[in-house]
């Protein structure tokens, strides 16, 4: 099983890290994180994707990072199909608007079931 988590930035990454971890070890599945850059600056989510891979080796998990640049929806959705994972995990942003749209663009286009991570989810154990 994998899954994908798709992850805006270091704090949200820190937030909900916890959450995907639980959860893929539950399964028995590996986690692909994917961050998508809107800007040349790959630092930030190089640092990203780094929380989820040290959370990985810590909990005994496969993390494959995965950074790409562009549209949100349509590299989540991509990179759904391209790694064949059986389910997406995002977490909500504060600012509703963009959690909404993003969440309802990935959840009409993905062919498997996406999880929403509350923004005011207890985030650790």
């Amino acid at each position: 099983m994998k899954i994908l988590v798709s992850a805006a930035g270091p704090k949200p990454a820190k937030d909900n890290v916890w959450y995907v971890m639980n959860l893929a070890k539950k399964l028995g599945a590996e986690v692909i994180a994917l961050h998508i850059s809107q800007k040349e600056d790959t630092a930030r989510g190089e640092e990203t994707l780094k929380i989820f891979a040290d959370a990985g080796r810590d909990a005994n998990i496969k993390v494959i990072k995965r950074l790409k640049k562009g549209d949100i929806i349509s590299n989540i959705i991509e990179t759904a199909q391209e790694e064949s994972v059986n389910l997406i995990i995002m977490g909500a942003t504060p600012v509703k608007v963009v959690a909404e749209w993003i969440s309802t663009g990935v959840i009409e286009k993905a062919k498997v079931p996406v999880i929403i991570i509350p923004y005011e989810f207890n985030k650790t154990p």
